[in-house]
């Protein structure tokens, strides 16, 4: 990307890149087109795009850097691992993790970029104090250099957050223009969407250690793909997904959590079923449609034999 407006590659004492975006605060998206990438950037009041080869070079980022998938999915190489993003689900990365993207066909993805000099003047007044703030002030120390992890983004249900793609898109819209209080509704706005991160009926998150050992590793994996995909995963799946067999990370996910991989999914498929019953309107056929049942019918066979409960009667018993 020697041609890129977007950023800098800085070599230094070292033959990592690392991208520099010279600002507060910029947000990039890249949209994957057949074999070409679209990139925008939105940064200092203006809107540059160019089409150009995807970027696929691992590298270090100068700013705090939230991803978040679209659209689609994308692989997400994060040190030495590999990782599958969806849409719905994003990661946040301090300036230390080596990382690159490769995004799949009709994959769109946004990243944003915050300073750490931004991040210390937002918690100059102490705001928050969930997974996702305690990260950011750990990461801002300076003894925390060496500190190799980061924070995992997961959809709660099988529906993206509207409030968060309003906050989003509210964000674009002030970097992008140069009229007068932008900095300030900017910073408003960054602090709303860490705050909406941090909200347990929209997003889990997780803090993933890059040093898990192997086993932890995979059984970490096997469990973001199980509550990714709301539990609506076969083995087969899995084991195409993690190029591992079956029924050696079954074996895994047991000793670590006493549960095999298809009572784990049926767990975590029944918890969705549950929230989607307790915190919102959708009929019972749309919630079994978005937790891929078959059909409303086997949808209420399945609820009811789980929890003892038809779908109706559990609404109505503990319908928030």
């Amino acid at each position: 990307m020697s041609n890129d407006p977007f950023s800098k590659l800085h070599a230094a004492n070292t033959e990592v890149p690392q991208i520099t975006t010279y600002s507060p605060i910029a947000i990039f998206y890249k949209q994957k087109i057949g074999e070409k990438v679209l990139y925008t950037k939105v940064q200092d009041g203006e809107i540059v795009a160019f089409e150009d080869e995807e970027y696929q070079a691992l590298h270090k980022n100068q700013n705090f850097e939230l991803m978040y998938v679209l659209n689609g999915e994308l692989t997400n190489f994060i040190e030495d691992k590999e990782y599958l993003f969806r849409a719905g689900e994003g990661c946040l990365l301090n300036t230390q993790i080596l990382h690159r993207e490769i995004l799949s066909d009709g994959c769109s993805v946004v990243f944003l970029n915050l300073s750490p000099a931004l991040l210390q003047e937002l918690f100059m007044n102490d705001c928050g104090e969930g997974p996702i703030f305690q990260f950011l002030r750990q990461n801002l120390q300076s003894d925390s250099q060496w500190k190799r992890s980061y924070i995992e983004v997961t959809p709660c249900l099988p529906q993206q957050s509207a409030g968060f793609h309003i906050i989003l898109d509210s964000l674009q819209l002030e970097v992008a223009t140069a009229k007068i209080g932008r900095t300030y509704f900017q910073r408003g706005l960054i602090l709303r969407l860490l705050d909406a991160l941090e909200n347990t009926n929209l997003f889990s998150l997780q803090q993933i250690d890059l040093d898990l050992s192997k086993e932890a590793y995979l059984v970490n994996r096997v469990t973001h793909l199980i509550e990714g995909r709301f539990g609506n995963i076969s083995r087969k799946e899995i084991e195409a997904a993690l190029h591992y067999n079956a029924e050696y990370l079954n074996r895994l996910l047991k000793r670590q959590t006493k549960m095999t991989i298809a009572g784990f999914a049926q767990m975590i498929r029944t918890q969705k079923a549950q929230q989607l019953l307790n915190t919102t309107d959708l009929t019972i056929q749309l919630i079994a449609e978005r937790l891929g049942f078959s059909s409303e019918a086997y949808f209420y066979h399945y609820f009811k034999k789980q929890t003892g409960l038809s779908p109706n009667q559990y609404r109505q018993r503990f319908k928030l």
